[in-house]
């Protein structure tokens, strides 16, 4: 259970020379920091995530995807820690454009097929990488999603998992990690092999909002081929999960305010039985 790639990394094709931490202090925020993270825009190049709740798995996450896929993600240029602030960076591509959120309001109707027949490709592409033979992150190291995350380290609840049960087994002990109801834990057991299947794990983005999907757009449209360069984001919960995965954790993320709902099934395999009870159990085990 290692790294994939030798850290620190440096990529040796740079637009521009790498930020400094102070650069990088300095820069204004993206998004709201939380949980320990910020990210920051530098320049016309670069965007930066770090902090000590930063993963650099999400690094690794992103130069597996762009070297053994076709799918655009944004290009890694650095990653690394400091031991002195044990601060986590990870300095990447920054794309300039929307995020499919903003964007999916301006679309016509032609515009959306052609954004989910591309984000169709792209799953399906994920979904035909090999699998390890367990589920968990890259490198045989345990998931990140949040649904699986313990205080202090605990494989059981963690991973990685040699079997579809363990991850089942997982999801009763996290129920009763903060104390909660053994009998709810021991109803997990009794019913949710019967209801969540999996033959075996397949890679997974593991966070599919439109707020991590970026559009590039020319000033004419998107479905105009200058104009489409759809990129994900945002890979931190990347990894081996079951075939349902996410589906149903991009049914969790509906704000059920537009049409999104109804294009899901274009761009990802749907499990909506498999979804009714996921999202019951995402907001019960979610930290």
């Amino acid at each position: 259970m290692a790294s994939t790639v030798e850290l620190p990394y440096y990529a040796t094709d740079l637009p521009s020379p790498l930020p400094t931490e102070a650069d990088i202090d300095a820069a204004p925020d993206i998004s709201l920091a939380y949980g320990g993270r910020r990210v920051v825009k530098i320049g016309t190049h670069f965007v930066v995530k770090y902090g000590r709740g930063v993963n650099l798995i999400e690094g690794e996450n992103m130069l597996y995807v762009q070297k053994s896929t076709s799918i655009p993600v944004p290009r890694v240029y650095a990653l690394y820690s400091n031991p002195e602030t044990r601060k986590n960076y990870i300095i990447m591509e920054r794309i300039a454009g929307q995020t499919l959120l903003s964007l999916w309001p301006e679309l016509n109707h032609s515009e959306k097929e052609t954004v989910a027949a591309t984000l169709q490709t792209y799953f399906d592409e994920l979904r035909q990488l090999p699998s390890p033979g367990y589920y968990g992150s890259l490198g045989k190291r345990h998931l990140c999603d949040d649904i699986f995350w313990t205080n202090e380290p605990n494989p059981e609840i963690n991973g990685p998992f040699t079997s579809h049960e363990a991850v089942i087994e997982a999801m009763a002990l996290k129920y009763t990690y903060d104390g909660r109801s053994v009998f709810r834990a021991d109803f997990y057991r009794q019913c949710l092999p019967r209801l969540l299947h999996s033959d075996g794990s397949i890679y997974t983005h593991g966070d599919f909002q439109r707020k991590n999907i970026m559009v590039p757009r020319n000033a004419d449209s998107v479905s105009e081929p200058a104009g489409l360069r759809v990129v994900v984001i945002d890979w931190e919960k990347s990894g081996w999960y079951p075939c349902y995965w996410e589906y149903c954790y991009a049914v969790c993320a509906l704000r059920w305010d537009d049409d999104w709902c109804l294009w899901l099934e274009k761009m990802l395999e749907p499990y909506a039985g498999e979804s009714a009870w996921f999202k019951a159990i995402h907001l019960e085990l979610w930290s």
